[in-house]
This record gives C-alpha cells, structure tokens and sequence, in this order.
C-alpha cells in the first residue's frame, strides 16, 4: 500500500499535468513501483515506466524506447518488455465486494498502467554504443525512438552490407521523424569483422508459405557482384560463384527483372544501395538428364550428365542406403581396383567387372572382399537408377565445370524433373565436388578450378541432403559439409542453407551456422532452428515476410520486415 501511495505522489496523477508535460513521441516518466535498479544479471535489472492515460494506446511490447540520463550526455536505449496495470488503491478487485458492487463504476481510469523496459544498449556521446552502465533518475521522461541513428547506434547494426529488410516491431517497420524506414545489412566487408559474415553461414527458415523463398532471392541478389579477397591466394579480389540447388524450380526467374517494380521502388532501393533487376547472362539452369532429356521448366537451360568416373572420388554415389560400414568398405575396394584397370570406366564397364567370375576369384584368393559380401554388392550396385543416370550421353559435369564455376556466374541445378534416386546422386555430386575442392583433397582439373573463387553454396531443402539420418551416405556427406564448413572463411566457401524443416537438419551442420533468418514456424521449430527465446513464442504468428535475425556478429537478434516485392522476377 506504501509503495503505491508514493507512486501516486511521486506521479501527481490526479493533476493532469504529466499529460500536458508530454511531447508526441513521448509516452511517460521512470517510475518506482517496486525499484529502480540496473545491474550485470539481466533479472536483477529493473526499470518501470509509468504511462499516462493518453498515451496507453501508443505503445505495445517490444517497442524501441530511448531514457536520456539528463545529468550524463548518455541515454539507455530499451525496449518495452512487459506491460502492465496496477490498482489505484488497496481494494482487492477478485474480491466478491468489488466484483458485485464496485464493477459498474469501474473504468480504465481507476488503474495505473506501467511498462517494464529490457535496457538493450547506452548511446554515448561520441555517438557509440556501449553497455548499460549509469542508471536512470526517477521522473525522467521515457520517449519512443525517432531518429535513424539511435536505431543503429543502439542496435549496433552495420551502415552497410548485404540488405535484407527494415527494421520492424510487431510486423510494422520503425519509421523516423522523416517517415523513412531503418534498412538491415549483414557486414559484408572484411575490414570490419575479419572476414565478410557470408563465410560463416546462413540458414533461411520457416514453414511453407511464410516467404521463403522470396526472402532468399533477395537477399541472394545482394551477393551476385560482391567482391572477396581470396585468403589462400594472396588476398587476390574475386566475385563469388553462386551455386543452387533448386529441387522445386524456382529460381531461374532470378535472370529476369521485376516488370512491376515501380519508379518509385526503384529510387527507394537505389537510396538504401539495394540491389535489383535480373541478373541475365550471368545465370545459367543446368538440367540433368535421366534416360533422356525431361526438363522443360524455362525457356534457356543447359543439359548435363553425370559421368560414372566421379565414382572413383565419391564411392558413395551408388552405395545408397542399404550398406553397413563393412559393405561400404569393400565397396570402396572393388571401385579401386575397377578404376585402377580402366581409368575412364563407365557404369557398364563397371557392371561386367563386378559380373565376371574372375572379379569374385580374384577376391577369394586375396580376401579383400568376403565372398558373401562381394555377392551383396554384386546386387547393390546393379540398379536401373544408376543405369538411368550414369553415362548419359554429352555435356558430362566433369567437363562443363569451366562454364558451371566461374567468377561472376549464377549455376542453377535444377532437379524437379528427376525421380528421387537420381535427384539424389546428381545432388551428391554437385556438393560433393564443391566440399572436395574446398578441402584441397581433389587433384582435379575441376578441384583446381573450384578453388579459384568464392563459392556461395545455396541449398534448398536442406534437410534433404544434409539429414539426421544415419545411413552409411548420409555420415559421410554431413562429415565432409562439417569439415568444409569450419574452414569456411580461410576457403571462401559460404553455405547457405533453406528449409522448411529445420529439426531434420543435422544438429551439427546447424551448429556452424552464424546467421539465422527465420521466418513464421511452430515454437518446437522456432527452439531446434536456434531462435533467441524471447521470440520463439511469437513465431507461429510472423505473417509473410516477417523475420526475426539472429546474426551474433552482426547486430543484437532483432525483427525485420522484408520486402513486400522481389527485387527480381518471381
């Protein structure tokens, strides 16, 4: 009952002077309703904001409030985190008394609403942000955030980069006193961090129809001319190659510009250095072909195959899901000795090896291979998928890899048009040459190639490829991705990973991801995908484009609302 007396007296509610006192951006006075109290441990931390009557509906929780101190040329920057009414008076309003006689009198007035600021960041003079470290008088006047600096400054968030949104509170971007909206770019500069932040990563996630895919273009179209020093080559200046894997075709539109972007779309991102308009020439849609030539997704592609000399690097092509680590093993075995006779063997060659009865003597009287074993394999190996997909005539990957990882290029795989035994292999393929090259354990002409530039890796379904499963395939794939991945910076080798199912993908393949962008998704989702806590709860309402970014060496884990338009066709 003390406590709130004082509140009352300190506030002079009953005048009505706060009200006058308040400017338009500004929404009450520090107050003492319990205590006032920073300090190193978040829960001890304590400041409350009384909100008079006339400001109740201009707030709501997660704005961005700044608390000048008045006698240090600092201010807190905050946000609102809890919001919160209290009585006037001591009278207890569960108590049948005022339930069944005081209830018709009662109106918002009769109560006092207060809100409970989380202190994110101080504002120095020097135009710097700096960790909480003076506490604020009681009485002084709490206002929302207007200016583009203080969102900056009191976030941390770099002055450029690679643009992915508006900062935003509950779905609506920050808008300043000149009515503009607070651009969000992940550090792309090594100057500032050591490396450029897209070497260490990125998953874009969220459920089905939450924008996905329109986020990724976007922000794709950002990288597409970027420049990098290349760490193991002298520090060399090359523009990325970006490679996708594009199972639902949708990412050939990146060629084209947007016909209904408007003038004045236009001048808004050119202001903010966005990037927009298609990339032509510089993308090119690789089809590859199973049995016979089946893609007709766009107008201009190329068709591939996938010669069964890539074998000899990667016998997990055709061990599929069915071989323990023994059988893997020994198939491993009988690949060298396959290629060790016929350097540039085919899948046919290979079956009548495996056939010949001279193969299985061979190996009984070596005992490289059990019999039994070998008798396992013989079965294994021979299937109609493979036959479908090896060999399948010109254009072999292995001899378009001077056109598909170039400097400056857009590489699209395509892979809608394959059943999923080949859709599988041709995939593997792709990542497992990038992941080789990258790890400098290709003696190739393609491995060489690769390892020339920075290779921006884009993934779509991820969970596919880079799976919780167990199976002898799927091990060694995530165990090369890992090793690849952990050296991304000194390699220049950046992931970016999408997926509708997060908790599918491999815990430690998520675990070497810096930056997370995530979309609407169940809060288990929200949990496994590595949203802050504070957000997990409101991610099952994120409508489209709302994203919340966690980016640990970029800024402080912060809403943004992306682009209602794609700066490219989609």
């Amino acid at each position: 009952m003390a406590d709130q007396v004082e509140l009352e007296r300190t506030l002079k509610i009953g005048s009505g002077a706060e009200a006058l006192t308040l400017a338009p951006d500004e929404i009450g006075r520090i107050c003492i309703a319990e205590e006032l109290s920073i300090a190193t441990e978040e829960k001890k931390t304590h400041i409350e904001v009384y909100i008079p009557e006339e400001k109740r509906n201009d707030l709501a929780l997660g704005d961005y409030v700044v608390i000048p101190l008045g006698y240090k040329d600092y201010k807190i920057f905050a946000s609102v985190e809890q919001l919160c009414y209290r009585k006037r008076d001591a009278l207890d309003d569960m108590s049948e008394v005022h339930v069944f006689v005081g209830a018709d009198r009662l109106g918002e007035d009769d109560y006092i609403e207060t809100a409970i600021l989380n202190p994110i960041s101080m504002i120095g003079p020097e135009h710097q942000a700096l960790e909480v470290r003076y506490i604020p008088k009681p009485n002084t006047i709490v206002r929302k955030v207007t200016g583009e600096d203080e969102v900056k400054i009191g976030l941390d968030l770099p002055d450029s980069g690679l643009f992915l949104g508006y900062v935003a509170v509950n779905g609506e971007p920050i808008q300043t006193r000149q009515k503009q909206y607070v651009p969000y770019y992940l550090i792309n500069d090594e100057k500032k961090t050591g490396d450029p932040l897209i070497f260490t990563h990125v998953l874009i996630a969220g459920m089905s129809g939450r924008g996905k895919t329109h986020v990724a273009k976007n922000f794709l179209r950002q990288i597409v001319g970027s420049v990098y020093p290349m760490e193991r080559r002298g520090g060399e200046q090359r523009k990325p190659c970006i490679v996708i894997i594009d199972p639902e075709n949708e990412y050939w539109k990146m060629r084209e510009d947007n016909p209904y972007l408007s003038k004045e779309d236009q001048e808004m991102l050119f202001g903010h250095g966005v990037q927009f308009g298609g990339v032509k020439d510089k993308l090119t849609v690789y089809a590859a072909v199973e049995g016979e030539p089946r893609y007709t997704g766009c107008p201009k592609y190329t068709n591939f195959t996938i010669p069964f000399a890539l074998v000899r690097d990667f016998p997990y092509l055709i061990a599929g899901g069915e071989l323990d680590e023994n059988q893997y093993a020994s198939l491993e075995q009988l690949v060298r000795d396959f290629f060790y006779q016929n350097e540039h063997g085919t899948y046919r060659e290979f079956l009548e090896f495996v056939d010949n009865p001279n193969t299985l003597e061979m190996y009984k009287q070596n005992g490289r291979i059990h019999p039994a074993t070998f008798q396992a394999l013989q079965r294994r190996v021979d299937r109609p998928q493979f036959q479908r997909i090896f060999d399948q005539g010109a254009n072999p990957l292995t001899q378009l890899y001077n056109d598909i990882f170039a400097e400056d290029v857009v590489s699209v795989f395509a892979t809608k048009h394959l059943s999923p035994d080949a859709e599988r292999i041709v995939v593997l393929a792709i990542l497992s040459m990038i992941a080789d090259a990258k790890l400098k354990s290709a003696p190739t002409d393609w491995g060489r190639r690769i390892e020339k530039f920075p290779i921006v890796l884009v993934v779509d379904e991820a969970h596919r490829y880079f799976t919780k499963d167990q199976t002898q395939q799927d091990r060694i794939i995530v165990e090369k991705f890992i090793k690849a991945a952990k050296q991304g910076r000194k390699h220049r080798l950046a992931l970016v990973l999408i997926t509708q199912s997060p908790q599918d993908v491999n815990e430690t393949v998520l675990a070497q991801i810096s930056t997370r962008i995530l979309l609407g998704m169940e809060r288990e989702m929200a949990e496994l995908a590595g949203a802050p806590p504070r957000y997990q709860k409101v991610l099952p309402y994120f409508e489209r484009g709302r994203m919340v970014v966690h980016a640990p060496d970029n800024s402080k884990p912060l809403e943004l609302k992306g682009l209602d338009f794609c700066v490219v066709m989609h």
